[in-house]
């Protein structure tokens, strides 16, 4: 699987992705199921569905496609050209993993993994980006939840006028020395704390380094040193 995502990231940084083309409705609710017709926002990833890959579970890429990432349902989707309102839901059961391409070439690559391979255990496997492919040390996940305004008052939001919305959360996490995930926030004290075998080390090479947390991608140095030890 590693060396298939690499292959898709050759693969993907030689095209670039006219915006025009990769442009889907501006609606992305538009032949998808939302649960909510007045629901604010949308449930998926990107607001275009962009040029992408799939790879199934032999590590076989597919034809390049028009895909978006549905984060409320944990779904990929796919479109056969732009201006179509039909989604496909594509089956989980078939890919490994994909990978996305926005108009400003922004790279997202995905591969699902387990939800026992998590210290605390995930109620579903799903998808995971890859901070540092085709490395699996340091993963983001991607969700949107739908917030009710309505859901702790007398009147449920479907006899208000207030509309539920889809909100971006977003946690990530380094995989420990027991090959397991675990989730951390930006911060020297959580990830050194987190990696709890190696602590001592892990605050001594942030501090000689003067390293800066503030992105995910601030933790790949740090976990290439960890599993150097």
């Amino acid at each position: 699987m590693n060396k298939t995502i690499l292959a898709v990231i050759l693969l993907v940084s030689a095209f670039s992705i006219n915006a025009q083309s990769s442009r889907a409705t501006s609606d992305l609710s538009h032949g998808y199921d939302t649960k909510k017709k007045m629901t604010q926002g949308h449930q998926f990833l990107l607001d275009d569905w962009v040029i992408g890959f799939l790879v199934d579970n032999n590590g076989k890429l597919s034809k390049r496609k028009l895909l978006n990432y549905d984060i409320y349902n944990n779904d990929p989707t796919s479109k056969t050209n732009a201006t179509t309102k039909d989604i496909l839901v594509i089956d989980k059961n078939l890919y490994s993993g994909f990978v996305l391409k926005d108009s400003k070439n922004k790279q997202y690559i995905f591969s699902k993994i387990d939800a026992y391979d998590f210290e605390s255990k995930k109620k579903e496997t799903k998808y995971y980006q890859l901070v540092n492919a085709p490395k699996k040390t340091v993963i983001v996940e991607s969700r949107k939840v739908m917030k009710d305004p309505n859901a702790s008052g007398w009147s449920s939001s479907g006899l208000s006028t207030k509309a539920a919305k889809f909100v971006m959360k977003t946690s990530i996490y380094v995989l420990n020395s027991n090959n397991k995930y675990v989730k951390v926030k930006l911060s020297s004290s959580s990830i050194s704390k987190s990696l709890k075998d190696k602590k001592k080390e892990i605050k001594a090479f942030i501090k000689q380094k003067d390293l800066k947390i503030k992105t995910a991608s601030d933790l790949i140095p740090i976990m290439d040193y960890y599993h150097s030890l």
